[in-house]
């Protein structure tokens, strides 16, 4: 019997798993904490990068072990020729600052779920859900109304997210090159409102509520391509390159606008609707990613990206572009096994990697578009005292800065910890024989 039989029970599970979470993921795919920057377009984009490659700086278009999936690039499924799950979570900390005021937060999410099946000897399938992007800001002010001796209050919050549910298609072309498709269905709803108050104090503070809802849904596909070139014999040492192409496309949405007044917690009449499920939809830009890497199997890697939206092309409901700009951002990362195949020392078979990531973000308040630039460390650690086991957990530890405190902008300091888990099984595709 495979050494390798109890994991399909294992597995079974966590299909099931994949099926509930997503028929709730909009309620799982939430945020990582209150995110001023999500106030604008769809709000913040999560990485493709499951948990080894963020360990690498968000580096890995062109390379995959095959031991772990890698999500930067479709093409790259197809290295994985075991049924393979993986699951990742996230979480944040971070320090915010503006000019008068700082706040410290604190976040945690679902990061992705995925199944790779090595559906034919050049043939891959995989199942995958993960948050697209997620809105989640909340601030509070106030002060005098110029001319009278009336204070005002004023109140801003935005909650919800867009999901990803995909499907990808690997096929290896010939001995070096490798295609891939990923067709996903994006879908889910976002929430903002914004309040009024003026402070008279004589019982006839009245509150003001405006309140939007969006809720999203269409198809988005992204194509890649991998290329292996082998630099030296016997598989010893290969240059990789590799890229991807998301294309640009039209999400359906449909908004409902309300607003209502209050006093003392109680309605003033009945709330008025604006707009009432109206239909319409919002332009996402396409993305693509290049990138190169050294690699010798197994061993040691070295992966250098490339990656580029163009957010001056997004659209929202109401036809704006939200002040979004084109944003690119470099990824380097390492990747070091002492002996994965050592018959002793549990260490040697630890994968350890190092990333830097530096880039622009797609915001750019008094013309001056702002910075991201981070950090990673991470490793990847088997199962059992030998670390023999196929199955693996993976942790990945980011630190970085990005914005500038200004009157029109705000700096985050933040760390990240990004959990990942490897499932392996051998047994679903292999036929039983009898001795």
């Amino acid at each position: 019997m495979s050494i390798y039989r109890n994991n399909k029970s294992i597995t079974a599970l966590v299909i099931g798993a994949l099926i509930f979470v997503g028929s709730n993921a909009s309620v799982q795919a939430q945020g990582l904490g209150n995110s001023p920057y999500s106030v604008l377009g769809v709000g913040e984009s999560y990485s493709d990068a499951f948990s080894t490659n963020q360990g690498m700086g968000g580096a890995g278009v062109s390379t995959s072990n095959g031991i772990h999936i890698n999500n930067l690039n479709p093409a790259l499924w197809v290295r994985n020729r075991y049924t393979t799950f993986e699951f990742g979570a996230i979480s944040q900390y971070k320090e915010i600052k503006a000019p008068n005021a700082s706040q410290r937060d604190f976040g945690a999410n679902i990061g992705y779920l995925a199944l790779s099946l090595p559906a034919g000897k050049r043939w891959s399938l995989g199942l995958s859900l993960k948050p697209y992007s997620f809105v989640d800001f909340e601030s509070r002010s106030s002060g005098k109304v110029s001319g009278t001796i009336y204070d005002t209050y004023y109140y801003y919050s935005g909650k919800g997210a867009i999901n990803q549910v995909s499907l990808t298609n690997a096929f290896q072309l010939g001995k070096y090159v490798s295609v891939g498709l990923e067709s996903s269905y994006l879908f889910g709803n976002v929430r903002r409102a914004s309040e009024s108050q003026l402070l008279i104090g004589d019982g006839a503070d009245y509150l003001v509520s405006r309140t939007e809802r969006n809720s999203y849904s269409d198809f988005f596909f992204r194509a890649g391509t991998a290329v292996r070139i082998p630099i030296k014999k016997d598989n010893k040492l290969n240059l990789n390159l590799g890229g991807t192409y998301s294309f640009g496309t039209d999400l359906k949405a449909r908004q409902t606008t309300s607003f209502e007044l209050t006093n003392n917690s109680f309605a003033v009449g009945l709330p008025d609707t604006l707009s009432n499920n109206a239909k319409g939809g919002i332009h996402l830009p396409s993305q693509y990613r290049i990138g190169a890497s050294l690699e010798w199997p197994y061993k040691l890697t070295l992966a250098v990206d490339y990656s580029r939206q163009n957010w001056s092309q997004y659209r929202s409901f109401a036809g704006n572009n939200d002040g979004l700009v084109d944003a690119g951002r470099v990824h380097l990362g390492l990747e070091y096994i002492p002996d994965l195949v050592a018959s002793a020392g549990y260490f040697k078979k630890v994968e350890y990697r190092l990333g830097f990531s530096t880039g622009s973000m797609p915001y750019s308040p008094d013309g001056a578009q702002l910075k991201d630039t981070n950090l990673s460390i991470g490793g990847t650690f088997p199962v059992g005292l030998n670390g023999n086991s196929p199955n693996s957990f993976t942790l990945s530890f980011i630190a970085g800065q990005r914005g500038v405190v200004s009157n029109q902008a705000i700096q985050e300091r933040y760390g990240k910890i990004v959990l990942g888990i490897t499932l392996v099984d051998n047994s679903w595709f292999s036929k039983v024989r009898i001795d």
